[in-house]
């Protein structure tokens, strides 16, 4: 089987991606009957590197930022695998990676989607497999304080449906773009990524679009990938405004609006509330980070 990983680098980070890509293709050596391609899109606007990737990486300049999913959509036209794997730069697969999902796509045609366990570098499992976004996931998001606080409630567990007694595979709403397998031909069946989502819940999306068309989504917890989440985001103020913002537009397509529009007035209203609530932790962190420092901070946020 042929997999094509796609992989979009932004703000430097291809120390990161190099270490992915070395990753998968190790493990893709180490598999019989596995053949890999890789593509990287470039969405930096500084000068490529690509010496300083695996040989046999494709690279893609795209000389600015055009988005994850317009990137990914780049890397995907310019694939040819039956299935692609789309990965974040601040990842590496364990081994048995494609092994597993070798089988497990050759052996179900009903699979359109697959995710891994994904784990935090200190081993913390991640909550990258969920449930159709709701109200209830409002108040729950991944790093939400309730959920920080109550991680092991029965609404948590139920939204995220991770904490798996077993390694076998369970059929979930959607799965993390962190990294994520689709079929070629369900996405012939649910078209590419969806453009107007810049950054963030364009899996939820492509996961939906994918269901609607027959096929199954399955989180495979037997298969492990470490995710240094945000090691690839240079700003965090931004990124959560992005957040947010994808946040409503999933919302404004897939939601009801409720009666004269009710419901999307309660969404924005929250989203907002929320997104103030996030900067102003940022902003409380960096300054307690500076006055630590003496008035200097080591980084950007």
């Amino acid at each position: 089987m042929k997999f094509s990983a796609v992989l979009v680098n932004y703000a430097g980070s291809w120390d990161m991606l190099s270490a992915c890509l070395k990753s998968l293709e190790r493990d893709a050596a180490a598999t019989p009957g596995v053949e890999l391609e890789a593509i990287v899109v470039d969405n930096d606007d500084r000068p490529a590197r690509p010496q300083e990737l695996p040989a046999g990486a494709v690279v893609i300049g795209a000389g600015r930022n055009l988005g994850f999913a317009r990137a990914v959509n780049r890397g995907i036209v310019a694939s040819t695998g039956e299935v692609i794997v789309l990965v974040n730069p601040d990842s590496l697969v364990k081994p048995g990676f494609f092994r597993y999902f070798g089988e497990l796509f050759s052996g179900d045609a009903s699979v359109g989607i697959a995710g891994p366990r994904i784990l935090d570098a200190d081993g913390t499992v991640q909550l990258s497999a969920r449930r159709e976004i709701s109200l209830v996931s409002g108040l729950l998001g991944r790093t939400s304080l309730l959920t920080r606080l109550f991680p092991k409630s029965r609404l948590v567990r139920k939204q995220f449906p991770t904490d798996r007694p077993d390694d076998s595979p369970s059929e979930v709403d959607w799965v993390s773009g962190a990294c994520l397998l689709v079929r070629r031909e369900a996405l012939k069946a649910a078209g590419l990524l969806d453009e107007r989502f810049f950054m963030y819940f364009e899996d939820a999306d492509l996961c939906r679009r994918v269901r609607a068309r027959g096929y199954r989504v399955l989180y495979a917890p037997a298969v492990r990938v470490v995710h240094d989440a945000g090691g690839s985001t240079p700003s965090k103020p931004l990124a959560t405004l992005r957040l947010h913002r994808s946040a409503f537009l999933y919302h404004r397509k897939h939601g009801s609006s409720g009666p004269l529009g009710l419901a999307t007035v309660l969404v924005a209203l929250g989203l907002l509330a929320r997104t103030a609530a996030k900067l102003a932790a940022y902003a409380l962190s960096r300054l307690r980070k500076e006055n630590r420092n003496g008035g200097r901070t080591s980084g950007p946020d």
